[in-house]
């Protein structure tokens, strides 16, 4: 059971993993764009681009809580990889398991706080913000911040993948395998 439910998983990420890529290159590409033509209206046509900086602004937030995923799927993420294997087998094996609950932790603290914890005036912190637009775009807010739902969303996945991997036995490296950049 096990076993096909992580296949399952595995297969899902996967796909999100594709997903989330092209869209955090996209954004960049984006973002490097519209900061180009910004550069040129303000400086060959004298006359500014006004929702460049709020677009940019909103395209890094939502590469923020989509490259978190990718990084702790890829085991790329900055930590004490070098102190850990060092350590002896026997306190690497739960050191992972207790970093990848956190990681879920972390993931269910994203969902929960956003959209399921109510403040005293009994607002979620989505339908808060659904009631605000920005002032460049005239989007609504809750569209922006929805990349702490979808990447709490996708963090959660990632970690009961990783989670049930180690239930069936797999060893998981905790650091990633190629040097850093």
């Amino acid at each position: 059971m096990i076993t096909r439910l992580t296949h399952f998983i595995g297969w899902l990420l996967r796909g999100a993993d594709r997903a989330a890529e092209a869209l955090v290159i996209a954004l960049f590409a984006v973002i490097v764009l519209v900061g180009g033509l910004q550069v040129l209206c303000r400086y060959a046509i004298n006359a500014s681009l006004s929702w460049s900086e709020e677009l940019q602004r909103y395209g890094l937030i939502w590469i923020v809580f989509l490259a978190l995923v990718i990084g702790y799927r890829r085991g790329a993420h900055i930590g004490m990889g070098l102190f850990l294997e060092k350590l002896p087998r026997a306190v690497q094996v739960p050191m992972g398991w207790f970093i990848d609950f956190l990681w879920l932790g972390l993931g269910l603290a994203m969902v929960c706080y956003s959209c399921l914890y109510r403040s005293a005036s009994g607002l979620t912190f989505m339908k808060s913000v659904s009631r605000q637009s920005s002032a460049g775009l005239g989007l609504r807010m809750d569209i922006v911040y929805a990349c702490i739902v979808l990447g709490g969303a996708y963090l959660v996945l990632a970690a009961c993948y990783n989670l049930l991997r180690r239930a069936s036995g797999e060893t998981l490296k905790l650091v990633a395998d190629e040097p850093p950049c």
